[in-house]
């Protein structure tokens, strides 16, 4: 489903609530169109660009949060084309989010575009949204009627969370590192790990130093970056035992976002 080749580029969502209020109007009231409200969120988004050896590749993921409404289902990203048409990215299922409670799930898209040369580009800027068919019904997270935008090499964007785990990692010493991405919403904030390594018997704190640039891969990553997100990095020196439990703490203009994955707290065990 594309616009056609000698129209504006519009995305296939916009015409779909288009033609749905244009129908609630001739039934004489207004029904909403079927943007998604908690049914399908863009968790995550990173699109970096590396270099070496002369080749160039741009990587792609999209993480989806969706509402396990029924078995059956499909999630995609609704992408546009260098050429200006739609294509639908299949997402694929990655777990649960959190306990299995909270209705939810973890879906992802991942791509790759290797060495494309100069024509058209050898990377994209990314616009999209996030689709979500269920039941007979489909929806999309437009991000307030706006696609989602992520530049070619902007790194993380993450429209909705204020605070999220980026990775974590064990040193050979038996340290361990985590890097956490936050929302730049004032000059002044905290960003703190609290962990445990016996079960949240007892709990400690250790406090993440802002970074300023950091390698991916073999792309460089500003700090802020464009889309106002900045990196942290936690240091927790020589835990005890093969297992630690960990959350984020986010203090900024008084309020405190928390990351601790869906409520079931982050793990990560000592390889």
């Amino acid at each position: 489903m594309t616009p056609a080749s000698h129209a504006p580029a519009v995305s296939p969502f916009r015409w779909q609530a288009l033609l749905g209020a244009l129908a609630a109007l001739a039934l004489g009231f207004v029904a909403p169109p079927a943007q998604a409200g908690e049914e399908i969120r863009v968790q995550k988004a990173v699109s970096t660009v590396s270099s070496r050896y002369g080749q160039s590749w741009q990587d792609v993921s999209i993480t989806l949060l969706v509402q396990n409404l029924a078995y059956h289902k499909e999630v995609s990203v609704s992408m546009k084309q260098p050429d200006g048409t739609w294509a639908d990215l299949a997402a694929s299922y990655v777990g649960p989010a959190g306990s299995g409670a909270s209705g939810r799930e973890i879906w992802k898209v991942t791509r790759m575009y290797a060495s494309w040369g100069v024509d058209p580009q050898p990377s994209r800027d990314l616009e999209f949204v996030a689709k979500y068919t269920v039941a007979g019904q489909t929806y999309w997270d437009t991000h307030q009627w706006n696609h989602h935008h992520v530049g070619r090499g902007d790194g993380p964007y993450q429209p909705y969370a204020p605070v999220l785990v980026a990775a974590s990692f064990w040193r050979d010493n038996g340290d361990l590192d985590v890097s956490i991405d936050v929302k730049n919403l004032d000059y002044a904030k905290n960003v703190t790990v609290v962990y445990s390594t016996d079960g949240w018997a007892t709990a400690h704190e250790a406090p993440a130093a802002y970074v300023s640039g950091y390698t991916f891969g073999y792309a460089y990553i500003s700090s802020p970056n464009v889309q106002g997100v900045e990196r942290w990095q936690a240091h927790i020196p020589a835990l005890p035992g093969n297992g630690v439990l960990f959350a984020v703490r986010y203090e900024v203009g008084g309020q405190t976002y928390w990351d601790n994955n869906f409520g079931v707290d982050h793990q990560h065990t000592r390889p």
